[in-house]
């Protein structure tokens, strides 16, 4: 079995049936069923709630504490005043192997429990109404995040009375949980691990006992756990996991007899006696947490893989500065600055109120982007530029921006560099909206670093998404804002002079090669007659920004050519507009040709094709608003060399087209826990994936072709 990877949910079923009939909802993998096993609850009373999961076969769902990677079962409840649900109680894990990895988790169809208590002025004869969001993962090569809500009543009665069809249920439900164990039980450090010491074991356990433990990160999950025996004591060897910095004095979990399919399982409480590991075993924990991570996409804070995906964040949010979308803007902004080096006050502040504008526009992207994701749409970094009328702006922003800085209109005395008014106030107002700006143009590249901080962000759990933006956003400010802040930085930039308007117009070309590229992309998300539209709008934004400046004389002609240029911005953007009701082109017809090498259009069903004969598949997950793509495609695949090992290894070049949306798509990119392009993905002749960097070079394509001759 190859090691988990992650994939976004592919369906949401919303369940509001009786509770005589139990409650359900289908997802992908697993159907998940409600049932109550009283017939209501009583005033101060508890009602269990059994929720059962029938797993799809060769899937699992996880337990609490889910081994090297995944994500347990987790409840949002809505419940009126005074009513609560409590912990869930989990049936006993299974030891599931995942490669080098392990699973704690269930198969089959396991039944968790949670006892719902209501108030003790709950009045008899109303009908209690609930609702409950359930969040789990289903794994098995690959894993799936999956959501349901559902909604139904519980009854308040008098007395509470079993139902009959419910009792054998829950009476196996119980037996599949842990009993207590009365014995003692320690946990005492040892030399990379811990030694877990029980009294009074039962003899029901065997000799090949293993323990679960509840706390997440305390254990190797893959880890052998060697047994010796002294009189009523047994022994079990832990290696230690990646958290070895417990703030508990006991350590709980469930002791069964054989780990991958128990028949007796005990709750353990051991006492623990220090509260750190003997060094040693550290390195080999974090690898292990790493590898996790970097396989199936679960980071949790507090896990080193947690930090490491901020970090990349934040050092993938800097390289952003790079992209030629972004740096002239920036280096116009810094020509502004330069103006200013005699008032560091004002550079100061205005450095700082553009981090703020950075910030305010990637936490508003994030927050959209995981409100959206709630509801179950499936969405990536740089979905807006997916859509032809938010490319078609982006177009004339940029077009604007290169009008400003070629003299043709300017607004003040601002030369921020940034197309609109709103952009060109000077001061505070400019600096903000350049960075609202900046992080809009920046978001066609997903760049190095970004792929698995932003994938793990849309996947993960809200606030550790917002982390992730979080931590995006302060490294793409952070360049522009010291520069700012710090005193000994802002001396260093140049003095003003006629150099800066020199620079100025310089600069407009690139921000017209930026506005092209958006009307090219326009042009392979719509048709020829949409295109035509916009150009045509691009002439008509022109002469606004050309009246505009004439506007500004005096009297009755200052006042017409004003009227006259804000009729033509009006018109100029109604016709870019225009571009959502264009016909929109289907997958795999929206990227130019590869040169001499032959190209097939992406397909789960193709790609299972191509594993079933043995034939090796090179997979270009790509879109024409991503300018590293582009690059890659321009400089690596397209070039002589590279088509040449393709053909000689028989390798299939299979193009995954994200320009326009498309669901496959962002499915299969979420099985590599990416939520963005550029992604390349090498399958030998036995099917198993090879990830390459985002950034290609043509040895290291070279490389992975060859590499599969041999595997």
């Amino acid at each position: 079995m190859s090691v988990a990877s992650i994939l976004l949910p592919t369906s949401l079923q919303a369940a509001d049936e009786t509770p005589s009939a139990g409650i359900s909802a289908e997802t992908e993998y697993v159907t998940s069923t409600f049932i109550l096993e009283d017939d209501g609850v009583a005033p101060g009373g508890t009602i269990w709630l059994g929720f059962e999961q029938k797993v799809q076969e060769h899937w699992h769902v996880f337990w609490k504490n889910p081994g090297s990677a995944g994500l347990p079962l987790t409840f949002t409840w809505e419940l009126p005043e005074g009513f609560s649900a409590g912990e869930i109680i989990f049936p006993t894990p299974e030891y599931i192997p995942v490669g080098p990895l392990a699973s704690y988790a269930h198969e089959g169809s396991p039944i968790f429990l949670v006892p719902v208590t209501a108030p003790d002025n709950a009045a008899v004869g109303e009908d209690v109404s609930v609702s409950v969001g359930g969040f789990w993962q289903a794994c098995a090569d690959l894993c799936v995040p999956e959501f349901a809500n559902f909604k139904f009543s519980i009854p308040v009665v008098e007395t509470q009375t079993p139902r009959a069809e419910t009792v054998s249920l829950f009476a196996a439900a119980r037996d599949a949980t842990p009993s207590a164990h009365e014995g003692k039980a320690q946990l005492t450090p040892s030399d990379g691990g811990y030694v877990l010491s029980i009294e009074d074991v039962p003899t029901a356990l065997g000799d090949q006992p293993f323990f679960f433990p509840e706390q997440e990160g305390l254990t190797k999950p893959p880890g052998d756990q060697p047994v010796s025996r002294d009189g009523n004591i047994m022994r079990l060897g832990l290696e230690a996991g990646w958290n070895d910095e417990l703030d508990v004095q006991t350590i709980r979990g469930v002791l069964v007899d054989n780990r991958e399919h128990p028949n007796v399982a005990y709750w353990v409480d051991a006492d623990l006696t220090a509260t750190s590991v003997a060094s040693g075993s550290n390195s080999d924990a974090g690898a292990n947490a790493n590898t996790a991570q970097s396989s199936a996409g679960d980071v949790t804070a507090g896990q080193p893989g947690f930090l490491l995906l901020l970090a990349m964040a934040m050092l993938g949010g800097v390289i952003l500065n790079a992209m030629p979308c972004v740096f002239p803007i920036l280096a116009v902004k810094g020509a502004h600055f330069a103006r200013k080096s005699d008032d560091l006050s004002a550079i100061r502040i205005e450095g700082l109120v553009y981090a703020v504008g950075v910030l305010v526009s990637f936490m508003a992207m994030a927050g959209v982007l995981l409100a959206l994701r709630a509801g179950g749409a499936q969405l990536g970094w740089g979905f807006h530029l997916q859509s032809p009328a938010v490319v078609g702006f982006s177009a004339y922003i940029m077009f604007l921006v290169g009008l400003n800085l070629s003299g043709v209109f300017n607004i003040g005395e601002s030369v921020t560099g940034v197309g609109n008014g709103l952009t060109q106030k000077p001061g505070r107002a400019g600096a903000f909206f350049t960075g609202v700006l900046a992080v809009v143009v920046a978001a066609p590249c997903i760049g190095p670093f970004l792929t698995a901080p932003v994938g793990a962000a849309l996947a993960g759990p809200p606030l550790q998404g917002l982390a992730v933006f979080m931590a995006l956003a302060i490294g793409f400010a952070a360049p522009f804002t010291l520069i700012s802040v710090v005193p000994a930085l802002a001396k260093l930039l140049p003095k003003p002079g006629a150099w800066m308007e020199l620079l100025k117009q310089v600069l407009a070309f690139p921000v017209y090669g930026a506005a092209a590229y958006f009307f090219w992309v326009f042009a392979r998300q719509t048709d020829a007659s949409a295109l035509g539209t916009a150009l045509g709008g691009a002439v008509v934004l022109g002469f606004a920004a050309w009246a505009f400046e004439l506007s500004k004389k005096d009297g009755r002609f200052g006042l017409i050519t004003r009227g006259v240029s804000a009729l033509a911005f009006v018109g100029a953007f109604a016709a870019v507009i225009s571009a959502k009701d264009a016909p929109m082109p289907s997958a795999g017809d929206t990227s130019p040709n590869y040169g001499a090498l032959a190209t097939q259009t992406f397909s789960e069903a193709a790609l299972a094709e191509h594993h079933a004969a043995g034939k090796p598949v090179f997979v270009d997950f790509t879109a024409a608003w991503c300018v590293t793509c582009q690059f890659n495609k321009m400089t690596v695949l397209k070039t002589a060399q590279v088509t040449d090992v393709f053909k000689e290894t028989g390798t299939t070049l299979m193009v995954a087209d994200w320009t326009v949306r498309d669901p496959a798509i962002t499915q299969a990119l979420a099985r590599f826990n990416a939520s963005g392009v550029p992604l390349y993905v090498y399958y030998d002749k036995s099917g198993t994936p090879m990830l390459l960097p985002p950034t290609l070079t043509r040895g290291i394509v070279v490389d992975a072709l060859r590499s599969g001759e041999t595997s």
